[in-house]
């Protein structure tokens, strides 16, 4: 069994042109992997602390050097010799060695690369796909059986807004989403036409197809309702049907809008009381093929998520992000009170692999939906495809089938359909 002969951190660029960590382990046995971190751009507040260097002179302070030198200096030279399967051992020692709810001494970009790097460590020194691998991981912590069966479905992010985009949409994300009954093959396939065919329909009605975070288009409509008029007219146009071929989909990030007790969105003349909004979403639902809300709600506000997750749909995916922040406790507590359906799932949020297992645990033994996510600050690193695959996530959600950090996740996912499940 490989031993760690050598483990360093240093810094890359990330997809927003801020610094970022990758990593190396090696092996005694001549093993080698590399992982990288993301980071978010709309950060809710019970998110793991990311450490940065605060020097304004330098990357405009978002440097990672200090992050990179607790590695190198700090825990790489205590982990020589120990054996990279013992994940959750590790992931625990880091968590003791923080010793913050938030990660705020090491940082939650430090620990997680140290997490993920054991994970490709152990992976490879077994020689198993990645995503096998960590699903044999979820079985062993948790004694509970998982069959790798199929593709998580895709939600694509075509169209940018709120923090993610310069423009004046106030949500942040509009969706396109393939039936879960495609695969995944050509599920990316129509998402590929219709990102094309979108920009044909933003060019034709004079709209700027300028890119947002996520790769996807960034126009610069007067009302969010705009938005999903013209992918409904995309859709249209490519002749799939609403509610059989494709659905909606909207990250509203709604703290980026959320002020004085308001919501405050374009669609109305006025700043909205929740009473106002909540019938506003609902409007939405009902105009709108919408299967995917994400962060409808202010992140505190428990009792109106619980009074809107009665009120919509049953078939709609009701998801906390901000809310639920890959947060065991707070997750305990949606599931309890029965705030929302579907949980994101995001590693950085918590930190540790084995503390993100443990709310997909969590969230499968309560019924509870899960959907694994990238963020808007990523890298070439396709590790988060192998994980959703690996815990058998209900959806991905990636971005658009555009810029090289996003489709390395999509055709992650196409070539272990390809090459791995193909003949199952």
């Amino acid at each position: 069994m490989g031993k760690i002969k050598k483990l360093y951190a240093y810094e890359i660029i990330d997809s927003r042109g801020f610094p970022t960590l990758e990593g190396k382990a090696i092996l005694d046995n001549g093993v080698e992997v590399t992982s990288a971190i993301p980071a978010g751009t709309s950060i809710g507040k019970y998110e793991a602390l990311e450490i940065r260097d605060g020097e304004p002179a330098r990357f405009d302070g978002m440097g990672v050097t200090k992050a990179a030198s607790y590695i190198n200096d700090l825990i790489a030279p205590k982990l020589i010799g120990a054996s990279p399967t013992k994940q959750y051992e590790i992931d625990y020692w880091l968590i003791k060695a923080d010793g913050t709810a938030n990660k705020a001494k090491l940082g939650g970009n430090t620990v997680l690369l140290i997490s993920q790097l054991m994970v490709k460590a152990a992976a490879a020194e077994q020689k198993m796909p990645l995503f096998r691998y960590i699903n044999g991981l979820y079985q062993t912590l948790f004694k509970t059986k998982l069959d790798v069966e199929r593709i998580p479905s895709p939600i694509f992010n075509i169209i940018n807004g709120g923090k993610h985009a310069n423009n004046s949409l106030d949500f942040q994300e509009f969706q396109i989403i393939p039936s879960s009954s495609l695969s995944f093959a050509k599920s990316f396939e129509i998402a590929v036409e219709v990102f094309h065919e979108l920009k044909r329909v933003l060019l034709y009605r004079g709209a700027n197809v300028s890119g947002g975070e996520e790769g996807g288009y960034a126009p610069n409509f007067p009302t969010n309702q705009d938005a999903l008029e013209v992918i409904t007219e995309t859709v249209n146009q490519k002749n799939l049907k609403f509610g059989v071929d494709i659905f909606l989909g909207i990250d509203f990030a709604s703290s980026h809008f959320y002020k004085d007790e308001r919501y405050i969105v374009k669609d109305k003349p006025h700043p909205l009381k929740v009473e106002e909004y909540l019938q506003f979403i609902i409007e939405l639902s009902k105009n709108y093929t919408i299967l995917v809300m994400e962060d409808p709600l202010q992140e505190d506000d428990w009792e109106n998520w619980k009074k809107l997750n009665q009120l919509i749909s049953k078939q709609i995916y009701l998801v906390g992000d901000d809310l639920l922040a890959t947060n065991k406790t707070r997750l305990e507590r949606a599931v309890k009170d029965r705030a929302c359906s579907t949980v994101l799932v995001k590693p950085n949020q918590i930190g540790t692999i084995s503390e993100t297992l443990e709310v997909i645990d969590l969230a499968r033994k309560n019924n509870f939906n899960y959907i694994v996510s990238h963020r808007s600050g990523e890298t070439n690193d396709s590790f988060i495809a192998d994980f959703a695959v690996g815990v058998q996530s209900d959806f991905v959600k990636f971005g658009a089938t555009a810029r090289g950090e996003r489709v390395a996740k999509y055709n992650r996912l196409w070539q272990i359909e390809r090459e791995e499940l193909a003949n199952k």
